[in-house]
């Protein structure tokens, strides 16, 4: 069995599998003088229905559904994979930012580069029958569920080393762009280094851009075409990637104060600063390519980093002057403040992806999360108390909360059908804890503590979570993160390992291979077709490692 078929990655507690409806047959009897025929026992045949019927209702079925549905005889199993019904599913289970990826992914490799994209875990024949379907509008979803599944099937992974990035001073971040083929690398020594996958699966180095101070945070556009970069000169810059790797200043944004953000929106078109000087700056990229600022938002004390809502029409900045500033974009583009809520003494603010909860941190480790009323303002839905705070993390789908603390503990918050939020689940670590976050399809969570161990736990039918897997280190995990399609999992830590976990039947976790540096690893993530892992240590050297079946 595979997570995948099994839908392990689903709930480990499956409704039972569907049987072929029979026709009984009818009773009959007289009522106002009139025959009647009465079927106790039986229903309408779904099989009785015309194809192109049956379809329809096929297509309104949930991933969980549909797998079950192929079980029940070869005519359903032929009409499912006729109609690609079950890796439709399977892509819908993922909320619009991460659907944008295999599409991405797919539509930007050829012929050629599909081939060598598929070859680590497809054999020769079944990559040219796959091919031969290449102009299927289901061309991406189908291809991307099939390698998931042939992942998840590994139970361990062949490491294929395919580039080591080498800094004068500690790397602070290690970003792909969403197409996979791009890797963007930012250090102390005032670098910025941007490596391209060539057709032939071999990373380059393309664009080293040099500053004359050092580089705070570097962060890619999630359509990969564009980079930002500030540093503590109180300069940030806006580059164009181009497809041959190289870049241009498109352009330069500066702050009075040092910067605390530059984050771009899901759809690559907004960016928004924020920085001491007690402003943030929106700016817009405008049809010829250029970036303009649209607006810039004033408080009375240095701002926060602010985040974006997933349809990139919402923003929320926050503010050491006690007001958090919730802002819409309008039909003609500008950005002007909805609403504005003050709380005393706040430690951060966040919107959901959906923009319609938002959660502010206050002192005393004071939760309060507001939604937006049916006449507009936002009014306080629920207040929830804490011993110590670390970081805080909605799932995709807006129905999840999680927050990590330093005392050790993981607590998560369900939505309820009245706008509340109410606390399900706690998880128990012997030492703070980094952080908790879910996976893309908002199943799994997973935490990364200095305890040396990070913990996954899994979404059950009933709503409730469960605690799975524990993955133990010799020394303090840094960061723990999925893969784009919630398979796999791997962690960061101090003992010089990465590890990575994959999901198995039953919804148990499955250690598959681990990938080791000479020094501590601070942080570890997956490309977006999960194909290859970039880690970063404290021997300033950042690794691109691909995986490979281990035949």
């Amino acid at each position: 069995m595979d997570p995948i078929n099994s839908n392990a990655s689903i709930d480990n507690s499956l409704s039972p599998k569907p049987e072929q409806p029979q026709l009984e047959e009818a009773a009959s009897g007289f009522s106002a003088g009139k025959e009647v025929t009465v079927y106790e026992k039986s229903q309408s045949s779904f099989l009785n229905l015309p194809e192109l019927t049956q379809r329809i209702i096929i297509r309104y079925l949930g991933f969980r559904e549909i797998t079950h549905l192929k079980k029940v005889c070869k005519y359903l199993r032929d009409l499912v994979e006729n109609d690609k019904a079950q890796e439709r599913a399977w892509y819908r289970q993922f909320h619009s930012p991460y659907q944008y990826q295999p599409k991405t992914i797919v539509r930007t490799k050829d012929e050629q580069q599909l081939r060598n994209w598929l070859k680590p875990f497809v054999d020769r024949d079944t990559v040219e029958s796959l091919l031969k379907q290449q102009k299927s509008i289901y061309f991406p979803a189908q291809l991307l569920f099939i390698n998931s599944k042939l992942m998840s099937q590994c139970k361990k992974f062949k490491l294929v080393d395919k580039a080591a990035i080498l800094h004068r001073d500690r790397v602070k971040t290690a970003t792909f762009s969403l197409d996979g083929r791009h890797l963007i690398t930012a250090s102390f020594d005032k670098t910025v280094k941007i490596y391209v996958q060539k057709d032939d699966g071999s990373w380059q180095p393309k664009v080293a851009i040099s500053h004359d101070h050092s580089v705070l945070f570097a962060n890619v556009s999630r359509d990969g075409r564009h980079l930002v970069t500030a540093n503590v000169d109180r300069t940030a810059r806006i580059y164009g990637l181009e497809d041959d790797g190289s870049s241009k200043i498109k352009a330069t944004i500066t702050h009075a104060r040092r910067f605390n953000s530059a984050i771009f929106s899901l759809d690559g078109r907004h960016l928004v600063t924020t920085s001491n000087d007690r402003t943030a700056k929106i700016y817009g990229l405008e049809e010829d390519g250029s970036w303009e600022i649209k607006t810039t938002i004033t408080h009375t004390c240095w701002v926060l980093p602010a985040n974006f809502t997933a349809d990139c029409r919402h923003l929320v900045t926050v503010s050491r002057d006690h007001k958090v500033k919730i802002l819409s974009q309008g039909d003609d583009g500008s950005w002007k403040v909805e609403d504005t809520i003050r709380e005393s003494s706040i430690i951060l603010a966040r919107l959901s992806p959906d923009g319609r909860h938002l959660v502010i941190f206050v002192k005393d480790f004071v939760l309060k999360i507001y939604g937006q009323g049916a006449a507009g303002p936002w009014v306080e839905k629920s207040t929830l108390r804490y011993e110590s705070f670390a970081s805080i993390k909605f799932s995709a789908d807006s129905r999840h909360l999680a927050t990590a603390g330093w005392d050790g503990k993981v607590k998560i918050c369900n939505l309820q059908d009245d706008g509340s939020w109410q606390e399900i689940a706690t998880m128990v670590h012997d030492d703070p804890v980094y952080l908790a976050t879910f996976s893309a399809d908002g199943r799994h969570l997973v935490t990364a503590s200095d305890d040396n161990t990070a913990k996954i736990c899994n979404l059950q039918a009933d709503g409730s979570w469960k605690e799975m897997t524990t993955i133990v280190h010799d020394d303090s995990v840094h960061s723990a993160t999925f893969s784009p399609d919630s398979l796999h999992v791997v962690t960061a830590s101090e003992d010089n390992t990465a590890k990575i976990i994959g999901l198995q039947a039953g919804g148990f976790w499955l250690e598959k291979v681990i990938v080791q540096h000479d020094c501590a690893v601070t942080s570890a993530i997956f490309s977006a077709d999960s194909r290859h892992v970039v880690t970063v240590s404290d021997d300033h050297k950042v690794r691109i490692t691909e995986l490979w079946k281990n035949d």
